[in-house]
């Protein structure tokens, strides 16, 4: 009978995955506004230790990370009061141009927006011309609600945002 041998190659060696945290000092002497970790992967063998992989990965402040937090309000706020806008401009133009209110439309634009336009009805007089109306309560609407968005998202902006470092000039 006969006997084979086989050569198993040796156990592979085993890596090892060092991590640690670095801050990044400005020439102020205060720490930057990121910090960075780096990774590294190094392998252990018979020819002595290897980086086989080095990783740096930077991780925004609390600070950046507060000020993308109000952006994104600030953006929330002004889609909202823009898609209100745009609906009470539709409606003043479809009034002024004296559209068809048996149109499905027309009168979808005239009810998503009556709820908008509705605060502000009998501050002035609309006149009508031949079917064609000037409704002046869409137009104060859009213009009340703007402010209302600017006020909201600037009232945001002061008290979320993080505080600017003396020196830096304001916006």
């Amino acid at each position: 009978m006969t006997e084979y041998e086989y050569d198993r190659d040796p156990a592979p060696e085993p890596t090892r995955r060092e991590a640690y945290h670095e801050t990044v000092v400005d020439e102020t002497g205060r720490p930057a506004s990121a910090a960075r970790d780096i990774y590294e992967e190094r392998a252990y063998g018979p020819g002595g230790e290897q980086v086989v992989r080095s990783e740096h990965v930077s991780v925004p402040s609390m600070d950046t990370r507060r000020s993308a937090g109000v952006e994104r309000a600030k953006q929330v706020i002004y889609f909202i009061f823009g898609v209100i806008n745009v609906l009470l401009v539709m409606r003043f133009v479809l009034l002024l141009l004296g559209a068809n209110q048996a149109s499905s439309f027309v009168s979808l634009i005239y009810g998503l927006s009556r709820p908008f336009a509705l605060p502000f009805q009998r501050i002035f007089a609309e006149p009508a011309f031949d079917g064609s109306v000037i409704e002046w309560a869409a137009l104060v609407g859009i213009v009340v609600y703007s402010l209302i968005a600017y006020g909201l998202a600037r009232a945001i902006e002061l008290i979320y945002a993080p505080a600017r470092p003396s020196g830096t000039p304001n916006r």
